[in-house]
């Protein structure tokens, strides 16, 4: 009994093996071509970043991106307005890419969720305007956020004031996207727009011009998780493919983390889930087994 518990566990160890193995991005052969990315605003500064690591490994593969706000991106890629076919979409929230997939855009087993963010309310870096709340926004003349339209990040936002207990009580500003949020704050010609509420990562980019007054508690609103995908108009299947993987790649993790970001860890595995199963069946013909022999001795 005790030769086959110990065998039992072998196979599992070995089953869990090939899961940490499969969960490793594969070492394929180098790639080349263009790709297209419609990618978030708030990934401006990062994204190449990971881009350049990727190219060390594939020299011959490009990098064509176009960032701004994820719905309104996303709506040009179902209303078929982008001038060029898109590779791989990099979005924050989940709407955007639920519209994608609802609209049969997106290659099935590609779309994965990558990170985590958080809102600050940042205030122009001179500003003598004291926020120890999200109720003290109240006292700002103007508040600049994202355009709920086509912006997430003026949706979560909005779910921020909502939750505060202050909607419709502020004189806002709408954005472009975030990084114009940003802007509008931090402009030298700015004398109106007292407060912003942006992503905590694009806010850490800009600290010589604005400075971040206060940081919301993150249950006041909706998760902010970054995913991507690879969409079915792509004409450079095998590399999209690729660096679709790449971005969830430990090497790309760390320059997320580095930024500001906070990766999603890696969901578990087949091979991990096959050998959690069989490692329980095993516990339980053992328990059971033990049991069988307390009744017979009872």
């Amino acid at each position: 009994m005790k030769t086959r518990y110990k065998l039992a566990l072998t196979t599992a160890s070995i089953a869990l093996g090939f899961g940490v193995i499969q969960a490793k991005p594969a070492q394929a052969a180098t790639f080349s071509g263009p790709l297209y990315i419609y990618a978030a605003a708030s990934l401006t500064d990062t994204l190449p970043q990971i881009e350049a690591l990727y190219q060390q490994s594939n020299p011959n593969v490009t990098f064509m991106n176009t960032f701004g706000g994820s719905t309104g991106l996303a709506n040009q890629i179902i209303m078929g307005t982008n001038p060029k076919p898109v590779d791989i979409f990099f979005s924050v929230s989940q709407a955007p890419l639920d519209n994608l997939q609802a609209a049969n855009q997106l290659i099935k087993g590609t779309r994965q969720d990558i990170l985590n963010n958080t809102l600050a309310i940042i205030t122009p870096i001179n500003s003598t305007l004291r926020i120890s709340s999200v109720q003290d926004l109240l006292q700002a003349r103007q508040v600049a956020i994202g355009n709920p339209a086509s912006v997430p990040a003026g949706v979560f936002a909005q779910q921020l004031f909502a939750n505060s207990g202050i909607s419709g009580k502020l004189n806002l500003v709408l954005g472009r996207d975030v990084r114009d949020v940003l802007s509008l704050v931090s402009s030298d010609t700015n004398d109106t727009i007292d407060a912003g509420v942006v992503y905590t990562t694009d806010a850490l980019t800009a600290l010589d011009k604005v400075k971040i007054a206060y940081t919301p508690p993150i249950n006041a609103y909706s998760p902010i998780v970054y995913g991507s995908a690879v969409l079915r108009q792509t004409q450079n299947l095998d590399a999209a493919k690729d660096f679709n993987s790449f971005l969830r790649s430990s090497q790309a993790l760390s320059v997320f983390q580095v930024s500001g970001f906070s990766p999603i860890p890696e969901p578990m595995t087949t091979g991990g889930s096959i050998a959690v199963g069989i490692v329980g069946l095993m516990m339980k013909r053992k328990v059971g087994a033990k049991a069988k022999v307390k009744a017979a001795v009872d």
